[in-house]
């Protein structure tokens, strides 16, 4: 359908054009008649035949009723036409002079007899004969059918229409008491369409009598109504989004009229005193908002700022506060108060920022928790209901506040060279950088992910670096570099943190403090191996990460030899590693130190083929890029490279491989002769040689050794392994006479002591007795200690002597036994003493059995018994060791002894001159003198025979029990007698 829109009407506001009701409804406002849309088939030109239509009906209808009906829609019909052309019309003229005239007749009709009019719906006949009057602007007639349409339907629907233009008309007319009596009676009808703009316009009626404190309760009267159930700002913001376009207009009014109500008073003042008054509405902020937006239009800055301030005052904790700040701010830029606006930023920031108790309270963190938890929570807690918009001016009024302040620092510290009166002190320059870096960490932490972070980042490790907390900037460098990895600012980042931490490391080396004023207090670890790795961990991290850098390869190449002193042998060769397989090619001094590092580091991880030939590379590179300070000798190179050749023939060596060591090992003699430790390496060769049962080879290279390097410190050791080698081939001649060297070479000493008694031993080996002889008798006659050792050679003295006859020189070591074994009584010196005093004692023996008693008796028994003391002596000496080996030895002689005197007493010649008588006496006097010899004899076998019960039975208990046998034949000469016993079983 095409709806026939009527002109607006002029309202009758000119009094209060500052304030013009854009929407107020009017009688131009009323249903407009409507028309069948053009485009169903129904055509302007169908308008004629309808009304036509009506005309033939009209002329023919004679229900008065019927025709009351027709000729209001035939008025209907006329009204819509003339709203048509007035729209459609390009000048001003009447439109309505038909529409009115059926109006009119229509009212007249019902005025003739109100009783008996059959209109049924008068007033409407009244009401559209007003707005008919006011399209075609004849606005005293329509505010007089107003008037009458109030008098005589005061019940009617329009009523309250009629009365708000009878008020309208009243205002404009500047009656502004009887308009406001007449808005009353509208607004107070809870019903009336009418009623919010009627509340309105009263307010303003008081409002244009001075009466400003009524015009306030009238808006304030308005706004709860508009706003009612909204108790927080936010809710109140939202239902001004959803409003219609008409009650947001009437609302948007008020807030405007109620600023000039409120500047009219006290301004802010009056908000709050009212909001204290009336109780704190959730739109306040809307009434400072417009009052500061008037002031502004004004051109009042000062109180347009001052406004928002109050606002943030009286409001500290609201969601609204943050908003509020920034009009502050922006007030005063707009009116030019540059010295107003940084302290407002800077309030802004403290008030709002993340370390605020307001950022804290919405992001969940109790008023309780001290300032330093709270400021470790805030990094993980974001802030509820703070708008984008205070979100946006705190991260734009940090940067500029952090920007200003590093400015001003720099600028402080350009003054520094000033004269003394003017220049600030190094205190002021600190606290300058220190404050400007405290806001960039703000920024930081509040906007981690701000696309400007990394710039902020490394801003803020500058002001830290030139405030001389060298720590905190290093912190903040490494940040950027490593953990942001900022594409604009990430390698310079990276660069700084390894010169800043190589800083610390000098001067933690030195035991300086970093401190360079009061406001840059920190203490060096004391640790300087932990601000070494810290550097070096820095330095591995800028190279990986900016490798494109023109300064990665030289912090790469210089941390190499770094992990090397730290001992990170393992990081120190990768990092090498790394610098030799550099592309483009590094130049020959970074290869050259990278080479030395790999080399070093391979050699230290036991790598020992990698080391030697990294050696030889770096040796390659040693005459062009080897001459700088502190960097190692050819010949030092040389020998790390026989010290890696070195280390590979032992682990060769160590796994069984013996050729292939000892090849390795010839390698550092041949190609390498002038290293210290090519010796060692020929030597050890022979060694490996010797152990491997290769004895000629051995043999060989020893004396290789001992030709090539005369004098060297191993040679002492030579003759030991080449004795050795001798011992193995059995060589006991060249043994003995390297040994018998090393004797004299070394008199005196245990190893001149050893070498002298194997000497001995390997001439005795080789059968050259004199040789033997020699030495033995060198040793005994040298080497009382020790007394064992001493002891046999001594023994192996009288052995050799006894083999050629020399009986005086055995019987001398015999004795030496004897003297050594009573002065250093053990088990074996015993034994070899009752050993020696045996064989001595067997020369008194056969002395004393070899005499023969013959006559003259009494002179050969003076010999026999002289014999017979010294042969007892003798074999008591042997009894005196108590070794039980030489004890029934010793006891079975001294029995042999008496027996033997027996026995030579009964066959010793007898006197020429005895008669038979006197032979027979003569014998019996024998027999006289033989029994007790006899019974001594028989006691001492006896003895030695009982032996055998206590389990020890040798040669000589066996030959006293023979002897035995002889004395005492039926005791002891029966034979023993086998009984055969043959058993079956049955």
């Amino acid at each position: 359908m095409i709806r026939v829109t009527p002109l607006a009407l002029a309202v009758l506001l000119a009094a209060c054009s500052h304030n013009p009701v854009e929407d107020s409804r009017t009688l131009a406002d009323l249903p407009e008649a409507t028309l069948p849309d053009q485009d169903e088939g129904v055509k302007a030109a169908d308008l004629a035949q309808i009304e036509a239509q009506y005309r033939t009906a009209l002329q023919v209808a004679t229900d008065p009723e019927v025709r009351h009906h027709i000729q209001v829609r035939l008025a209907d019909l006329e009204m819509a036409r003339s709203e048509q052309a007035q729209q459609e019309a390009r000048t001003l003229t009447a439109f309505f002079a038909e529409p009115i005239a059926h109006y009119q007749a229509l009212v007249e009709d019902y005025q003739q007899d109100p009783e008996q009019s059959v209109a049924t719906a008068p007033d409407a006949l009244y009401y559209k004969l007003a707005k008919a009057y006011a399209l075609d602007g004849r606005d005293q007639e329509a505010a007089a059918t107003l008037d009458e349409l109030a008098r005589r339907f005061p019940e009617s629907p329009y009523i309250h229409e009629a009365q708000f233009r009878r008020a309208e008309r009243a205002f404009a007319a500047g009656d502004y008491e009887r308009a406001g009596g007449l808005y009353q009676v509208v607004a107070a009808s809870p019903t009336s369409a009418f009623a919010d703009n009627a509340l309105y316009m009263q307010g303003w009626a008081a409002y244009k009598q001075g009466r400003y404190e009524d015009a306030l309760a009238r808006f304030t009267q308005l706004l709860d109504q508009a706003f009612a159930g909204a108790t927080l700002p936010s809710q109140v913001e939202t239902r001004l989004t959803r409003m219609d376009p008409n009650q947001r207009n009437l609302v948007d009014d008020t807030l405007r009229v109620i600023s000039f109500t409120y500047a009219n008073l006290d301004g802010a003042q009056s908000i709050a005193e009212q909001q204290r008054a009336i109780g704190t509405r959730p739109y306040q902020h809307r009434l400072y908002q417009q009052l500061g937006q008037l002031y502004q239009t004004q051109d009042r800055y000062l109180d347009s700022a001052d406004t928002y301030a109050r606002f943030v005052s009286n409001n500290p904790e609201s969601d609204m506060a943050p908003d509020f700040s920034i009009r502050e701010i922006k007030a005063y830029q707009a009116g030019g108060f540059p010295s107003l606006v940084l302290p407002a930023k800077e309030a802004y920031v403290d008030q709002y920022g993340i370390y605020s108790r307001y950022w804290q309270a919405r992001a969940g963190i109790p008023q309780t928790t001290s300032a330093l938890a709270a400021r470790q929570q805030v990094r993980n807690n974001r802030p509820r209901n703070m708008s984008s918009e205070a979100l946006a001016q705190l991260r734009l009024y940090l940067e500029e506040l952090a920007r200003h302040n590093h400015a001003e620092a720099q600028r402080l510290q350009l003054a520094l060279n000033q004269p003394a009166a003017e220049a600030p002190s190094r205190a002021d320059v600190n606290r300058a950088y220190s404050a400007a870096a405290a806001r960039y960490e703000e920024f930081i932490v509040t906007f981690p992910l701000d696309e400007r972070a990394g710039e902020m980042n490394f801003l803020m490790a500058e002001a830290y670096q030139d405030s001389g907390r060298t720590i905190a900037a290093l912190s903040a460098y490494e940040t950027v570099a490593f953990d942001r990895i900022d594409k604009d600012y990430g390698a310079e980042a990276g660069y700084s943190s390894v010169l800043l931490a190589q800083t610390l490391v000098e001067r933690a080396s030195k035991g300086e403090p970093l401190a360079t004023s009061t406001l840059a207090d920190e203490p060096v670890q004391s640790q300087l191996w932990q601000w070494q790795e810290r550097k070096i961990d820095n330095a591995l991290q800028f190279a990986r990460i900016y490798p494109d850098d023109s300064r990665a390869l030289a912090v790469l190449t210089q941390t190499a030899p770094e992990l090397l002193q730290q001992q990170d042998y393992h990081r120190a060769a990768t990092v090498a590693q790394q610098v030799i397989d550099w592309q483009p090619e590094p130049g020959g001094d970074s290869r050259y130190t990278a080479w030395l590092t790999l080399a070093h580091a391979r050699f230290a991880q036991e790598d020992y083929p990698a080391a030697e030939q990294a050696y030889w590379q770096a040796l390659d590179l040693h005459t062009e890029y080897g001459q700088q300070s502190g960097a190692p000798t050819a010949a030092e190179i040389h020998e790390r490279i026989a010290a890696s050749i070195y280390q590979q023939g032992q682990a060769q060596l160590a796994a069984g491989e013996t050729a292939a060591g000892i090849d390795l090992l010839l390698r550092i003699h041949r190609e390498l002769p002038a290293t210290d430790i090519a010796a060692t390496a020929l030597f050890d060769a022979g060694h490996a040689a010797q152990m491997a049962g290769d004895y000629a080879q051995a043999e060989s290279l020893l004396t290789e050794f001992n030709a090539s390097y005369p004098g060297h410190e191993l040679g002492t050791r030579l003759p030991a392994k080449l004795i050795v080698i001798y011992e193995a081939q059995e060589d006991w001649s060249q043994a003995a006479a390297l040994l018998s060297e090393q004797a004299t070479a070394n008199s005196g000493t245990e190893l001149g002591r050893q070498s002298l008694l194997s000497a001995a031993e390997y001439y005795d080996k080789d059968g050259d007795w004199q040789g033997a002889r020699d030495h033995y008798r060198d040793y005994a006659h040298t080497y009382a200690e020790p007394v064992t050792d001493r002891l046999e050679v001594e023994l192996r003295l009288s052995e050799l002597y006894n083999e050629v006859g020399d009986v005086q020189s055995r019987d001398f070591w015999l004795d030496r036994i004897i003297k050594t074994a009573r002065a250093n009584p053990t088990e074996r010196s015993q034994y070899l003493g009752a050993q020696a005093a045996a064989t001595l004692a067997e020369a008194p023996y056969n002395r004393f059995k070899n005499i023969a008693l013959t006559l003259p008796i009494k002179q050969s028994l003076g010999n026999k018994r002289a014999a017979l003391d010294d042969a007892l002596a003798a074999q008591q000496r042997v009894l005196d060791f108590k070794v039980a080996d030489f004890t029934t030895r010793a006891n079975y002689f001294i029995g042999q002894i008496y027996t033997s005197l027996a026995r030579d007493l009964m066959d010793s010649e007898r006197p020429d001159n005895l008669n038979a008588l006197e032979l027979e006496q003569y014998d019996i006097l024998l027999e006289e003198q033989v029994f007790p010899l006899e019974e001594k004899a028989i006691d001492l076998h006896k003895a030695n025979a009982e032996r055998s019960w206590g389990g020890i039975y040798d040669e000589w208990v066996a030959a006293s029990i023979d002897s035995l046998a002889k004395l005492l034949p039926a005791r002891y000469g029966k034979q023993e007698q086998t009984v055969e016993v043959a058993r079956e079983i049955r």
